[in-house]
C-alpha cells in the first residue's frame, strides 16, 4: 500500500477546512435553477465576491468582504439571495456596535448564519428588502433561532453539493446538509408562499 495515499475520509476532512471567505463553499449548483424560478433577478448578494458572483449567482449587487455586508450602514435594497459564511465566530463588539467576525470566540459568540439571518430579517421588516431567500448549512441554528419557524422552510433531501469558492471544485462525497428559509414579499401573502412550496417541494421537504 502507498503510504502517500491520503484515505478519503480524512481528505474529506482537510477540504472542509475554509479559512479565508475567497474559499468558503458556495450554492451548490443544482439549486440554482429553483432560486431563479422563485426570485427572477436578484438585486441583492450581501455576502459575496466578485469571483462567485460572476461563475454564478449573478446578482446586480454584492458587498464583499472589504464592503462587510453585515454591518455596512447603508440599508440593503431589493430581492435578496444570501448564504452566509459556514465556518468561524461572530461576536459583537460594544465599542465599535459591530459584529467581528473570527475563526475563533469566546463563549458569548454566535454562529455567522444566526447573526446574518438576523440582518436579513430586520432590512425585510423595514421594507428595504421587498423578497428574499436564506440559505445555510449550519443547522444548529434551526434550533437556536426560534423565529425562523415563522417562515417557510425547506430542508433539501440530499446532503448540499457545495461549490468551493476559489477553485469550483465539489467534494465527491458532500459532507453538508442545509436548509432554506424564505421571506415572502407580503403584498402577495399566501399566493407566494405557495409559489415556494410548489418550487422547493421538487427538492425536499418545505415547512410553512
Amino acid at each position: 500500500m502507498n503510504k502517500n495515499i491520503i484515505p478519503w475520509s480524512e481528505k474529506k476532512k482537510f477540504l472542509g477546512r475554509i479559512s479565508h471567505i475567497t474559499s468558503d463553499w458556495l450554492t451548490p449548483v443544482d439549486y440554482l435553477p429553483y432560486i431563479d424560478a422563485l426570485l427572477g433577478d436578484i438585486d441583492l448578494d450581501p455576502c459575496s465576491t466578485h469571483h462567485a458572483n460572476a461563475q454564478f449567482l449573478r446578482a446586480k449587487t454584492i458587498y464583499t468582504l472589504q464592503e462587510d455586508g453585515l454591518n455596512i450602514q447603508e440599508p440593503w435594497k431589493g430581492k435578496t439571495y444570501l448564504f452566509p459564511p459556514t465556518y468561524g465566530r461572530c461576536s459583537f463588539n460594544k465599542e465599535r456596535g459591530t459584529w467581528r467576525w473570527s475563526m475563533r470566540a469566546g463563549p458569548t459568540s454566535k454562529t455567522p448564519a444566526v447573526i446574518w439571518f438576523d440582518r436579513l430579517l430586520r432590512e425585510w421588516k423595514l421594507r428595504n428588502v421587498p423578497e428574499a431567500l436564506f440559505y445555510t448549512t449550519n443547522n444548529e441554528m434551526l434550533r437556536v433561532c426560534q423565529e425562523l419557524w415563522e417562515y417557510p422552510v425547506c430542508i433539501p433531501k440530499n446532503r448540499a453539493n457545495l461549490v468551493h469558492g476559489k477553485k469550483l471544485f465539489t467534494l465527491h462525497s458532500p459532507l453538508y446538509w442545509g436548509h432554506f428559509i424564505y421571506l415572502p414579499p407580503l403584498e402577495f401573502g399566501f399566493e407566494q408562499v405557495e409559489k415556494f412550496r410548489y418550487i422547493f417541494s421538487h427538492i425536499g421537504k418545505v415547512i410553512c
